[in-house]
């Protein structure tokens, strides 16, 4: 009877724990689109470096990066010319990161806020983000005035919708 008792208490115990998404980086998507163009493109070399607990989800933190040399608006001159010293500055600012403070949600459904850093400048963004059946699909506008990349003198015309694909797995 004991032994019985143990084994359900241990049973049990085992359902509450919490299972960790594991982010499957090398399939991580990152696109984005030029609103004011409707231009787009994509940014890889994703690299996860946060912990996401599917259980409570505001026990999470989210955090990652992308190579900014391998911004690509699938036309070769106006990729290299965003990756320049004029906007991105790829060589002097290799990455753009994102580093999350608040999350607040299900797993199925949730917002994290937090800090995004282009060209050293950083930011409070708001990413909403949607279990999708082992990928989390988040979106997110910014405006890259905000980061001293003018791409037209007019704020209104520098806005940009990203959007992530992050395939996981349960750990």
């Amino acid at each position: 009877m004991k032994k019985l008792l143990s084994l359900i208490l241990v049973l049990a115990s085992t359902s509450l724990v919490a299972q960790d998404l594991i982010i499957k980086e090398s399939e991580a998507q990152v696109s984005f689109v030029f609103l004011d163009e409707d231009v787009g493109g994509t940014i890889e070399g994703f690299s996860f470096t946060g912990d996401i607990d599917s259980a409570v989800i505001g026990n999470s933190e989210i955090s990652g990066s992308v190579a900014t040399k391998t911004l690509d608006t699938n036309n070769w001159l106006r990729s290299r010319h965003l990756r320049s010293k004029k906007f991105f500055h790829a060589k002097e600012y290799p990455t753009l990161t994102f580093t999350s403070s608040q999350i607040n949600g299900t797993r199925e459904s949730f917002e994290v806020t937090g800090t995004l850093t282009i060209k050293g400048i950083s930011n409070n963004v708001v990413w909403k983000f949607e279990d999708n059946g082992n990928k989390l699909k988040g979106s997110t506008t910014i405006n890259t005035h905000d980061y001293n990349i003018k791409v037209y003198d007019e704020k209104e015309r520098c806005e940009v919708a990203i959007a992530i694909s992050l395939p996981y797995t349960l750990q």
